[in-house]
Protein backbone atom coordinates (compact mmCIF):
# COMPACT_ATOMS: atom_id res chain seq x y z
CA UNK A 1 0.00 0.00 0.00
CA UNK A 2 3.22 2.36 0.36
CA UNK A 3 4.25 1.90 -2.71
CA UNK A 4 0.84 2.67 -4.38
CA UNK A 5 0.95 5.93 -2.19
CA UNK A 6 4.47 6.88 -2.94
CA UNK A 7 3.93 6.46 -6.49
CA UNK A 8 0.73 8.55 -6.69
CA UNK A 9 2.82 11.32 -4.38
CA UNK A 10 5.91 10.94 -6.61
CA UNK A 11 3.92 11.70 -9.40
CA UNK A 12 2.26 14.50 -7.67
CA UNK A 13 5.57 16.21 -6.74
CA UNK A 14 7.06 15.46 -10.28
CA UNK A 15 4.11 17.64 -11.37
CA UNK A 16 2.63 21.23 -10.15
CA UNK A 17 1.91 19.80 -6.31
CA UNK A 18 -0.07 23.61 -5.81
CA UNK A 19 -2.17 22.80 -9.19
CA UNK A 20 -5.46 22.30 -7.48
CA UNK A 21 -6.56 19.63 -10.11
CA UNK A 22 -3.44 17.61 -9.46
CA UNK A 23 -4.65 18.03 -5.46
CA UNK A 24 -8.38 16.87 -6.45
CA UNK A 25 -7.43 13.84 -8.55
CA UNK A 26 -4.73 12.72 -6.08
CA UNK A 27 -7.33 12.86 -3.56
CA UNK A 28 -10.05 11.58 -5.28
CA UNK A 29 -7.80 8.40 -6.17
CA UNK A 30 -6.94 8.04 -2.70
CA UNK A 31 -10.51 8.20 -1.92
CA UNK A 32 -11.36 5.12 -4.44
CA UNK A 33 -8.47 3.23 -2.73
CA UNK A 34 -9.73 4.07 0.73
CA UNK A 35 -13.74 2.94 -0.77
CA UNK A 36 -12.66 -0.10 -2.33
CA UNK A 37 -10.50 -1.02 0.40
CA UNK A 38 -13.67 -0.64 2.75
CA UNK A 39 -15.64 -2.77 0.23
CA UNK A 40 -13.11 -5.63 0.22
CA UNK A 41 -13.29 -5.63 3.95
CA UNK A 42 -17.24 -5.37 3.67
CA UNK A 43 -17.54 -7.71 0.43
CA UNK A 44 -14.86 -10.55 3.64
CA UNK A 45 -17.31 -9.57 6.73
CA UNK A 46 -20.48 -10.26 5.02
CA UNK A 47 -19.05 -13.62 3.55
CA UNK A 48 -17.99 -14.68 6.83
CA UNK A 49 -21.34 -13.82 8.83
CA UNK A 50 -23.58 -16.11 5.82
CA UNK A 51 -20.95 -18.79 6.61
CA UNK A 52 -21.32 -18.58 10.35
CA UNK A 53 -25.41 -18.17 10.07
CA UNK A 54 -25.44 -21.54 8.16
CA UNK A 55 -22.78 -22.82 11.26
CA UNK A 56 -25.63 -21.67 13.39
CA UNK A 57 -28.69 -23.43 11.35
CA UNK A 58 -27.03 -27.09 11.59
CA UNK A 59 -25.75 -26.25 14.85
CA UNK A 60 -29.58 -25.55 15.94
CA UNK A 61 -30.82 -28.73 14.42
CA UNK A 62 -28.29 -30.70 16.06
CA UNK A 63 -29.28 -28.96 19.40
CA UNK A 64 -32.75 -29.88 18.81
CA UNK A 65 -31.86 -33.33 18.11
CA UNK A 66 -29.87 -33.64 21.45
CA UNK A 67 -32.72 -31.88 23.27
CA UNK A 68 -34.99 -34.27 22.23
CA UNK A 69 -33.15 -37.15 23.13
CA UNK A 70 -32.08 -35.92 26.26
CA UNK A 71 -35.82 -35.13 26.90
CA UNK A 72 -36.57 -38.98 25.92
CA UNK A 73 -34.19 -40.05 27.93
CA UNK A 74 -35.29 -38.29 30.85
CA UNK A 75 -39.00 -39.12 30.56
CA UNK A 76 -37.88 -42.39 30.52
CA UNK A 77 -36.10 -42.67 33.21
CA UNK A 78 -38.91 -41.09 34.98
CA UNK A 79 -41.23 -43.53 33.97
CA UNK A 80 -39.00 -46.27 35.01
CA UNK A 81 -38.27 -44.78 38.26
CA UNK A 82 -42.02 -44.61 38.74
CA UNK A 83 -42.76 -48.32 37.82
CA UNK A 84 -39.94 -49.19 39.98
CA UNK A 85 -41.90 -47.57 43.15
CA UNK A 86 -45.04 -48.43 42.72
CA UNK A 87 -44.79 -51.67 40.06
CA UNK A 88 -47.02 -50.53 37.62
CA UNK A 89 -46.03 -49.90 34.29
CA UNK A 90 -49.09 -47.73 33.66
CA UNK A 91 -48.53 -45.59 36.11
CA UNK A 92 -45.02 -44.52 35.22
CA UNK A 93 -46.24 -43.51 31.52
CA UNK A 94 -49.53 -42.44 32.59
CA UNK A 95 -47.08 -39.44 34.85
CA UNK A 96 -44.90 -39.31 32.62
CA UNK A 97 -47.91 -38.05 29.71
CA UNK A 98 -49.70 -36.33 32.21
CA UNK A 99 -46.39 -34.03 33.35
CA UNK A 100 -45.69 -33.49 28.74
CA UNK A 101 -49.66 -32.64 28.65
CA UNK A 102 -49.03 -30.46 31.67
CA UNK A 103 -45.52 -28.68 29.98
CA UNK A 104 -47.70 -28.29 26.85
CA UNK A 105 -50.29 -26.21 28.44
CA UNK A 106 -47.99 -23.82 30.27
CA UNK A 107 -45.95 -23.52 26.84
CA UNK A 108 -49.18 -22.92 24.99
CA UNK A 109 -50.24 -20.13 27.55
CA UNK A 110 -47.16 -18.53 27.67
CA UNK A 111 -47.32 -18.59 23.66
CA UNK A 112 -50.81 -17.06 23.67
CA UNK A 113 -48.97 -13.61 25.68
CA UNK A 114 -46.02 -13.32 23.30
CA UNK A 115 -48.69 -13.60 20.41
CA UNK A 116 -50.39 -11.20 22.55
CA UNK A 117 -47.51 -8.96 22.13
CA UNK A 118 -46.50 -9.11 18.30
CA UNK A 119 -50.14 -7.85 17.65
CA UNK A 120 -48.81 -4.39 19.43
CA UNK A 121 -51.76 -3.27 21.62
CA UNK A 122 -50.19 -0.57 22.77
CA UNK A 123 -48.93 0.69 19.56
CA UNK A 124 -52.40 0.60 17.96
CA UNK A 125 -54.30 1.68 21.16
CA UNK A 126 -51.51 5.22 20.77
CA UNK A 127 -52.25 5.23 17.02
CA UNK A 128 -56.06 5.11 17.64
CA UNK A 129 -56.03 8.01 20.19
CA UNK A 130 -53.69 9.92 17.75
CA UNK A 131 -56.80 9.28 14.96
CA UNK A 132 -59.25 10.52 17.65
CA UNK A 133 -59.82 14.57 17.14
CA UNK A 134 -58.84 16.19 20.75
CA UNK A 135 -62.07 17.54 22.21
Amino acid sequence: METVAGETNARAEGADAQDPLTILRVAGEQAMRVASAAFALLRAELRLARSSAFVLIWLSFALVFLGVGAWLATTAAIAAGIYQLTGNVFYGVGAVALANIIGVIIVLLAMRGCWRDLSLPRTRRVLADLREPSP
